[in-house]
């Protein structure tokens, strides 16, 4: 009832403030409020600036309405409105939020969008009074997204290889997340299943803490299993100075694929007396036994093995995938906890003093102890690869809830295997390819790390040089876009281009948040890109938009680290440095750009000359 509001709610506003007021801010859902006060004051002060409050299309803000999406009210009239300003969702619950954080107004969503548009009125004038209608109270919110979590507003879905199906992620502590992922072999240079293991445990890594979680996340380093005790004793058997090479040459890799550093990297070898006590304690309950100065862990101690893979304990007893174990064992489906040292490994040092005689630690009693030891148990999430899932993950699962009766993580993530020729890649079964062999064909870390994250993780990923030359090309597009925006400043105002932007970011997040779905999320990001692209041919984003679109770049960055934006100061040099080159070609003095062009491509950057100007890219 617009009139009630003529009658009412304007007369109020309007004795409340003497008449003195500037701006009137009032979201639009049915739009009888909006309506009935903008009808009055126009009478009392056409001067007053009356701005409604629109959702973009697709919106989760209850309350509002886009008047594009859904049936217009007859009594809604644009034209009586000094300005429509839209409101993406995120920018409403978080203004919701800090109003009841920060001033103890409980309000709902649609309150929120409403004072996030007042606040940025108020922030345009010098001085001046902006009032602004919160409509909804925040009580019938309270169990929403709106209120539940302050940390994380949208759920995450992550898919869950303990229960076989996609479960919202809700981490022990709300607002901070502990992650252990299984890290290398120290037995040679990074192969291909390693580095998508490591780029997919940092994609998780990345996106948590770009939803404002507090992750502490912990790799091993595996510098005493099979393989790397295996190949030390190949090359000479000198364990320390084998492994130092290639822990040397992991920390590269993880440089090259920019992989942020885990907060701490544990060395298997640093950790053997934890080991000896783990073992011990198992012992005493009975599921592990001593046998020819080697410890085994007994799997029928437990009724529930072989949870995370669905195998079942007799399943393993019949089969091979344990025989590895060399050393008699009552039971060839039991796994070695400590495995007496062999003579060559006696000869080179590799071996430990126990209680059980000279031996080492098995593989899966190394990620379960280091594990616990640094995150407790259970902790948020274990990553690692679905090659990894039995007997690995089976067997650290068992050691940990044998000792404590409760879950070594709530959460597995498992990424697949990467295929070549037809075959997994692996130096074990000696189909090795690495991310040496890439690098030395041209490809940078950059593009190897897009193109492991462009296939979703649940996905086998199958090696091919056209797959990372398109990779390549996607990199070099993302970072030709943005340096474009960057040269382009601003131009004239592209009035629908607000929406696209609204349902691109949405998009990214809604992707994002169903299991970590890169490539979906990706294809919303160039379908914006080609928008952009020929906005900017046409001369069109305004200095805000073109400042909108790098902020939502910057945030999709954060994630898959493959833009190079640049660093504080050094667009300037580079602008100055042009500047310079154009002057010098202007004057035909042709030597001096030339010595220019060099300079900027000794800083990393590719100029090119186009009709309309000179444009420059980072490489």
């Amino acid at each position: 009832n617009w009139q009630a509001h003529y009658h009412g709610t304007a007369r109020e506003i309007w004795e409340a403030t003497g008449g003195k007021l500037d701006v009137v801010v009032i979201g639009m859902g049915t739009t009888g409020t909006l309506m009935g006060v903008v009808r009055a004051l126009r009478e009392l002060n056409p001067a007053i600036r009356v701005v409604g409050v629109e959702p973009f299309k697709g919106h989760k803000i209850q309350g509002l309405k886009n008047m594009k999406e859904s049936y217009a009210p007859g009594i809604f009239d644009p034209e009586q409105l000094q300005a429509i300003v839209n409101v993406d969702d995120e920018a409403a619950f978080e203004m919701a939020r800090r109003l009841a954080r920060e001033e103890g107004i409980l309000v709902g969503m649609s309150s929120g969008a409403a004072m996030k548009v007042a606040l940025d009125e108020a922030l345009a004038l010098k001085q001046g009074v902006v009032v602004v209608v919160l409509p909804d109270g925040g009580e019938r919110y309270l169990s929403t997204t709106l209120f539940v979590c302050e940390t994380a507003p949208q759920p995450l879905f992550l898919f869950n290889t303990l229960s076989g199906k996609v479960e919202r992620f809700q981490p022990l502590v709300p607002g901070k997340v502990t992650i252990y992922s299984c890290g290398p072999s120290l037995d040679g240079p990074p192969d291909l299943g390693l580095c998508r293991r490591l780029v997919f445990a940092d994609l998780l890594r990345r996106y948590l803490e770009s939803r404002d979680y507090q992750v502490k996340h912990v790799m091993n380093l595996g510098d005493i299993d099979d393989r790397t005790v295996k190949e030390c004793l190949k090359a000479g058997g000198n364990l320390r100075q084998f492994t130092a090479v290639w822990e040397k040459r992991f920390f590269q890799c993880l440089d090259q694929l920019r992989v942020k550093r885990a907060h701490q990297y544990p060395r298997a070898s640093e950790h053997v007396g934890d080991m000896i006590e783990l073992t011990r304690a198992l012992l005493d309950k009975g599921l592990a036994y001593e046998k020819l100065r080697s410890v085994y862990f007994r799997i029928k101690g437990l009724s529930d093995y072989g949870r995370l893979s669905g195998i079942e304990p007799k399943d393993v007893r019949s089969g091979s995938t344990t025989s590895y174990d060399y050393y008699e064992k009552d039971d060839s489906a039991d796994f070695a906890l400590f495995k007496r040292s062999t003579l060559a490994e006696l000869k080179a040092g590799i071996y430990w003093q126990t209680p059980w005689g000279n031996a080492r630690p098995g593989w899966h009693i190394e990620c379960a102890c280091m594990a616990t030891r640094y995150l407790g148990q259970p902790l948020d999430i274990h990553t690692a690869s679905t090659d990894l899932v039995f007997p690995h993950g089976d067997n650290e699962i068992a050691i940990a809830c044998g000792l404590k009766e409760k879950p070594l993580a709530n959460v597995w993530l498992h990424s697949e295997v990467v295929m070549a020729d037809g075959k997994k890649v692996s130096r074990a079964t000696g189909n090795d390819v690495t991310l040496d062999d890439l690098l030395s064909q041209g490809f940078s870390g950059v593009t190897v790390r897009y193109w492991l994250l462009a296939t979703h993780y649940r996905t086998v990923l199958h090696y091919s040089r056209q797959q990372l030359q398109q990779a390549e090309r996607c990199v070099r597009r993302l970072n030709a876009c943005v340096a474009r925006l960057i040269q382009f400043g601003g131009g004239r105002h592209a009035p629908e281009f607000d929406q696209s932007l609204y349902e691109a970011r949405s998009g990214w997040h809604a992707a994002m948040d169903n299991d970590l779905n890169v490539p979906q999320g990706l294809g919303r990001v160039f379908a914006l890109l080609r928008k952009v692209n020929r906005l900017l041919e046409a001369g069109q984003l305004d200095a805000t938009q073109v400042s909108t679109v790098l902020d939502f770049l910057r945030q999709v960055n954060a994630t898959i680290a493959v833009i190079d934006f640049p660093q504080e100061g050094s667009a300037d040099v580079v602008a100055r440095l042009i500047e310079a080159r154009n002057k010098a070609r202007k004057a035909k003095d042709y030597k001096t750009a030339d010595s220019i062009r060099e300079q900027l491509r000794s800083l990393g950057v590719r100029v090119a000359d186009s009709p309309t100007g000179t444009l420059w890219l980072k490489y």
